[in-house]
C-alpha cells in the first residue's frame, strides 16, 4: 500500500508544473521534432487552454542545446507562444512581452505576425496606448500592418474606458489609405470600428459608415468619413446587425427597424443573423408592435443550424443564435400583450417551451402580464398570475407589481371611457354609483393583491417602492385620494425611500378628486424629501388647480416650471390656456399662446387642440378678428380647421354685426371646400351680407330685380 503510494506521489509531483505525465515534453525529444511540430503544439496547447503548458513548451525548446543548435528554433514558435498569452479572459500581458522580449535577445527577428500577436494581448485589455506604439515600432521596423493588425487595434478602442471611437476612425481611415497596409482592409475592420461606435452611443456615426459603406456620401464633403477613392467592402450582415446594435444601445427603436427593413430591401443576397433580429424584436417590445414581432420570430425559426460568426460585434453580445432562445421569446411575449395581442402572447407562452427547450419562467410569465398594463385587462393579468402559480412557477414582487399597475390602467380607463361627473357642476362621484363602481373595482383588487404580498411568508414577495407606487397609482386612478396618503405613510413606515414617481402618482390622486390641500401638501411633502418635481408633478397640480378654477395658481406654476428649467409639454399649456379662457382672462390666454409658441418652449408647441381652444374661445367672446388671426396661424401650421371653428368665426362676425367680413369669412371656407349652401348659418349670413352690399351699392347689385318681392329677391340671389 505504501509502495503505491510513494509511486503516486512521485507522479504528482513529477507533473506539479502543469504537465501530465504524457504531456511534458522530453529535453531529449525535442531535437527529433522540427520547429514546425513544436509550432504545431504550442498553437494546439493553447487552442485547448493549457496556457502556461504552451508558454513551459516554448521556453524549454531554448533550453535545449542540441535543438538550438540545429537551427530549429523560429518566429513561428515565439509567435504562437504569444498568442497562447492573449487567449486567457485576462490574458497574460507580462509574459507576451516576456517572450517577446526573451525571443528579441535570442536574435529572432519578429514579423507581421509577432505584432499582431501581441497586439491581441493588448487589444484584449483595452490598452490602446500600448496598440500605437506597437504599430509604430512596426513602422520603424519597416513592417506594413496587415488587416487583422489594424482590425485589432480597431477593437482595443471598443474595450479600453471610455471607448475611443474617434481613434477608432481615425485607424479605419489610415488603414484604407493606399500604400499604408499589407493588402486591404477586410469587412472585421468595418464591423469592429462600428461596435466602438455602438459601445460608445454614437449611433449616427454607426449609421454614417453604413451609409458610406453602401455608397451614399453625406451632401457636405466636410463631414465624409472614409476615403471614396479607397477601396471599401460592402457591407454584411453583420455590418447592418451591429449598426441596429448601437441604434438599440441608443434606444432608437424607429431606426433599428428601419435598418432591419433596408437589409432586407437593399441586401436581399443576405439573411440577418440572430443577433440582428434579436434587437428588431426589443425594438417591437419597446413599441408594442405585437404583428411585426411575430414576423421576427418566425424568420428567427428559419434561421440555419449553421453557426453565425459574430465576428466584429464585440464581446458584449450574446453568442451566436441558431434558432429563438429564451430571450427572443420573452420579447415575443412582451410585444404581443403590449400591442394588445393577448392571445398571441398567450399561444407563444405555450409553445415557447417546444421551441426553445426552456420552460415559461417567471421572467416570461411577467412580460405577458406587462401587456396587461398597457391594455388594463387587469382580470388578464390575475388569469395569467393564476396560470403561472398552477405550473409551479412562482411569481416574484415584479410579477405582482406588473399585476397591481394593470388594475391602476383599468380603473384609469375606466374614468375615460365613460361620461365624467366632476366636470359637470353640482354633480360629484358619490352620486355616479355604476361610474364609481367601474372605477373602483380595480383598486379594490389592486389592494387585496397588496395586502397578500404584506402578509405572505415569502421574504422575496416583500413590497417595494415600486410596488408602492404602483398602488398608490391604483388609488389615484380609483379616486381614493385618502388611501393614496395613507400608503405614502406605509411605505414610510417600512423605511422605503419614496421617489419622484411616488409623489406623481399621489398629485394625479389629488387631480382627480380635485383636492387642492392635496396639491400643497404633496408639494410640501416633496421639499422635506428633497426631491425635485418634474413636470408630471407640475402638470397634475396645474390640472388640479384648472378644476378648482384657481386660473392665478395655474400661471404660477407655469412660471416656477420653466423658472426651475423645465419643459412643459402641449398638454401642460393647453390646461393653462383652458383655465385662463374658462376665467375670462382673455389677454393672459395670448400670453400664454405666445409664450407656447415662443423659443421658451422648448419641447412643445401649439397643436390642434391649441388652436380649437384659442379660436373658439375668441369668436365666443366676440372677437372674431382675433380668432380669424389663429386661423390662419393654424393653417400656416399645417391644420386644416374643422368646420365647427369657422362656423364659429363667420357666427361670431354676424353677433358683431359685421356681414362683410362674415362673408370675406365664407370666402375662406370656399377655399377650404366647404359648400356653404348646404349649412344654414353660412346660407343666412350670405344672404345678410348680399342684403347689405345692395344697400350700399345700389339695386344693381348681384342681379336684384326691383320688381320682385323679398323673398324672390332672396331665391335670385342664391341662383
Amino acid at each position: 500500500m505504501k509502495k503505491h503510494f510513494v509511486i503516486i506521489l512521485c507522479m504528482i509531483i513529477h507533473s506539479s508544473d502543469g504537465f501530465s505525465s504524457s504531456a511534458k515534453p522530453k529535453a531529449s525529444s525535442l531535437v527529433e521534432r522540427s520547429s514546425n511540430d513544436i509550432s504545431k503544439q504550442i498553437l494546439a496547447l493553447a487552442r485547448s487552454g493549457k496556457t502556461r503548458q504552451a508558454i513551459d513548451l516554448f521556453y524549454t525548446a531554448f533550453d535545449d542545446p542540441k535543438f538550438r543548435k540545429g537551427g530549429q528554433i523560429n518566429a513561428r514558435m515565439m509567435n504562437n507562444a504569444i498568442g497562447a498569452c492573449a487567449r486567457p479572459f485576462k490574458p497574460l500581458y507580462k509574459e507576451a512581452f516576456d517572450i517577446y522580449n526573451f525571443g528579441m535577445e535570442k536574435g529572432l527577428r519578429p514579423n507581421v505576425y509577432t505584432f499582431g500577436s501581441l497586439m491581441s494581448v493588448c487589444a484584449k485589455r483595452g490598452d490602446v496606448a500600448q496598440c500605437k506604439s506597437l504599430m509604430k515600432q512596426m513602422r520603424d521596423s519597416g513592417i506594413k500592418p496587415n488587416s487583422v493588425v489594424y482590425s485589432t487595434a480597431i477593437s482595443a478602442c471598443e474595450r479600453c474606458s471610455p471607448p475611443r471611437s474617434d481613434l477608432a476612425i481615425e485607424l479605419l481611415k489610415e488603414s484604407i489609405k493606399e500604400g499604408s497596409m499589407e493588402g486591404f482592409m477586410n469587412i472585421v475592420g468595418f464591423n469592429a470600428a462600428i461596435s466602438v461606435c455602438a459601445k460608445s452611443g454614437e449611433w449616427e456615426r454607426a449609421c454614417q459608415i453604413l451609409d458610406e459603406m453602401e455608397g451614399n456620401r453625406p451632401v457636405d464633403k466636410k463631414s465624409i468619413l472614409l476615403d471614396s477613392d479607397a477601396f471599401i467592402p460592402k457591407p454584411d450582415e453583420v455590418t447592418y446587425g451591429t449598426v441596429m446594435a448601437a441604434c438599440e444601445r441608443a434606444k432608437e427603436w424607429h431606426t433599428v427597424l428601419k435598418l432591419s427593413n433596408r437589409m432586407e430591401t437593399l441586401r436581399q443576397d443576405l439573411e440577418m443573423d440572430g443577433m440582428g433580429i434579436s434587437s428588431a424584436l426589443h425594438a417591437c417590445q419597446q413599441l408594442a408592435y405585437g404583428r411585426d414581432a411575430l414576423i421576427y420570430l418566425k424568420k428567427m425559426k428559419r434561421l440555419s443550424k449553421q453557426s453565425d460568426s459574430r465576428k466584429g460585434r464585440g464581446s458584449h453580445r450574446r453568442k451566436a443564435l441558431r434558432g429563438p432562445d429564451d430571450v427572443a421569446y420573452r420579447l415575443a411575449i412582451s410585444a404581443c400583450a403590449r400591442g394588445g395581442l393577448i392571445q398571441e402572447a398567450l399561444d407563444l407562452l405555450n409553445t415557447m417551451e417546444q421551441e426553445t427547450g426552456t420552460k415559461p419562467d417567471v421572467a416570461a410569465y411577467t412580460a405577458a402580464i406587462g401587456g396587461c398594463v398597457e391594455s388594463g385587462d387587469y382580470i388578464q393579468a390575475f388569469e395569467i398570475l393564476n396560470e403561472m402559480k398552477s405550473k409551479g412557477v412562482q411569481p416574484n414582487v415584479i410579477t405582482y407589481s406588473a399585476v397591481i399597475s394593470s388594475c391602476a390602467s383599468a380603473s384609469a380607463m375606466a374614468d375615460k371611457s365613460q361620461k365624467d361627473p366632476s366636470k359637470q357642476r353640482g354633480v360629484n362621484y358619490s352620486q355616479a354609483g355604476e361610474l364609481l363602481e367601474n372605477v373602483q373595482t380595480p383598486m379594490r383588487a389592486a389592494m387585496k393583491l397588496l395586502e397578500g404580498m404584506k402578509n405572505s411568508k415569502r421574504k422575496e414577495l416583500e413590497p417595494n417602492i415600486v410596488t408602492y407606487n404602483a398602488s398608490i397609482r391604483a388609488c389615484a386612478e380609483g379616486l381614493d385620494d385618502d388611501k393614496a396618503f395613507r400608503l405614502l405613510d406605509e411605505l414610510l413606515q417600512r423605511g422605503l425611500k419614496p421617489n419622484v414617481v411616488t409623489f406623481g402618482s399621489l398629485m394625479t390622486a389629488c387631480e382627480r378628486a380635485g383636492n387642492v390641500d392635496g396639491v400643497s401638501r404633496v408639494f410640501r411633502l416633496m421639499k422635506e424629501q428633497n426631491i425635485e418635481p418634474n413636470e408630471i408633478v407640475f402638470g397634475a397640480a396645474i390640472s388640479c388647480y384648472r378644476k378648482a378654477k384657481e386660473s392665478h395658481r395655474t400661471l404660477a406654476l407655469l412660471r416656477k416650471m420653466i423658472e426651475s428649467r423645465l419643459y412643459p409639454n402641449t398638454a401642460t399649456f393647453n390646461t393653462v390656456l383652458m383655465a385662463q379662457i374658462e376665467s375670462k382672462n382673455m389677454e393672459k390666454a395670448k400670453a400664454v399662446f405666445k409664450l407656447l409658441s415662443s423659443a421658451h418652449s422648448k419641447r412643445a408647441s401649439p397643436n390642434r387642440q391649441s388652436y380649437y381652444i384659442m379660436i373658439k374661445a375668441m369668436a365666443e367672446n366676440l372677437q372674431p378678428a382675433n380668432a380669424e388671426h389663429y386661423l390662419y396661424r393654424m393653417k400656416g401650421d399645417g391644420l386644416k380647421p374643422d368646420v365647427d371653428l369657422l362656423t364659429a368665426i363667420v357666427s361670431s362676425y354676424e353677433r358683431c354685426k359685421e356681414p362683410i367680413k362674415a362673408l370675406n369669412m365664407m370666402e375662406a371656407i370656399r377655399e377650404e371646400g366647404y359648400d356653404f349652401y348646404q349649412m344654414k348659418i353660412f346660407d343666412a349670413a350670405f344672404k345678410q351680407g348680399v342684403k347689405v352690399i345692395n344697400n350700399v351699392v345700389g339695386k344693381g347689385f348681384a342681379g336684384s330685380n326691383p320688381k320682385l318681392n323679398e323673398t324672390e329677391q332672396d331665391d335670385e340671389v342664391e341662383r
